[in-house]
């Protein structure tokens, strides 16, 4: 399998708090970088930003994943997935998502790519309560802390 490199961006702190986050829940990979689109960030502060991290592995793939599609990092990702077929760009970035990705493995950046819009979408879920739905746990099992 050949090893992606992964580039998270989004507005304001998105990168560095889902790093952050990430961080609580599993071992990031070296291969990862987080880069924020600050309030007083260009387009082309950011796309440097960008190079800096692909020009040091150039003949690589990679995978930039972005909070939003439309947003300035998604737009100048995709200017780079434009001219560069090693590059992938996918918007709607979520925990879930980028989680998963940790412990699986892919053949391409597209493969990847594909898979992260795939699980962002499962992940994604609206809680709902029956009318007769019970709020108690009915086996007195132990109440889990979560994740």
């Amino acid at each position: 399998m050949t090893e992606i490199n992964l580039i998270v961006s989004g507005h304001g702190g998105f990168a560095s708090g889902m790093k952050a986050a990430l961080h609580l829940l599993s071992a990031i990979p070296e291969n990862w970088s987080f880069i924020d689109f600050k309030e007083d960030m260009s387009d082309k502060d950011l796309q440097k930003q960008f190079e800096d991290v692909l020009n040091k592995k150039s003949d690589q793939q990679f995978v930039i994943f972005t909070d939003l599609a439309g947003g300035t990092p998604f737009k100048v990702a995709a200017a780079l997935s434009y001219s560069n077929k090693n590059i992938q760009t996918v918007a709607g970035c979520n925990m879930a998502s980028l989680l998963e990705s940790i412990y699986s493995t892919y053949d391409s950046a597209e493969d990847m790519a594909e898979k992260l819009v795939s699980i962002s979408k499962e992940g994604t879920q609206h809680f709902t309560m029956d009318d007769g739905a019970s709020t108690t746990n009915s086996n007195n099992e132990e109440e889990s802390d979560g994740i």
